[in-house]
């Protein structure tokens, strides 16, 4: 019989003794066989961050001291989540540490504990209407990846 599987297949870490692999299904056609038939490494040693803005959201409306948060996870652990406005940049979160959610999700990263961040944003900066809030994740490797870009709309208090 025949075995048809469409998904993701990422290496989470990787050492002589072992080797995490996470496995995202999107479908499986049963009867499902699965072996290794071929190997590629990435010689690049930077894994792109990757995590989310859970507050706020699209579309709200900000004053006055905002507060923003989320997560973010590496391999290699987050060094630091940066905040623009505008493209420009506006403030440095605080990684704040644990995220039991994240940390359900992602067992197989080793520094899920340390997921979380908050930033509070001083919105008096900015003329009041729409603009662009875009969070940054930087990894301990150096990797970089915007987590989220959304817009908002600021008024004054």
């Amino acid at each position: 019989m025949r075995a048809n599987l469409w998904g993701t297949i990422m290496v989470i870490s990787s050492n002589p003794r072992r080797t995490r692999v996470l496995v995202t299904t999107l479908l499986v056609s049963i009867p499902l066989v699965l072996a290794v038939v071929g190997c590629r490494t990435d010689s690049s040693p930077k894994v792109l961050p990757f995590g989310v803005m859970d507050v706020p959201r699209a579309a709200e409306t900000l004053r006055g001291t905002a507060q923003l948060s989320g997560w973010a996870l590496s391999e290699s652990g987050i060094r630091q989540v940066s905040v623009y406005v505008d493209r420009k940049y506006a403030a440095t979160a605080t990684l704040v540490g644990s995220r039991p959610d994240v940390a359900k999700a992602y067992a197989a990263f080793s520094n899920h504990p340390d997921s979380g961040w908050t930033v509070q944003l001083d919105t008096s900066a900015f003329p009041p209407g729409p603009h662009e809030l875009t969070v940054q994740a930087t990894a301990d490797d150096g990797a970089t990846r915007d987590l989220a870009t959304i817009l908002v709309n600021i008024v004054k208090p």
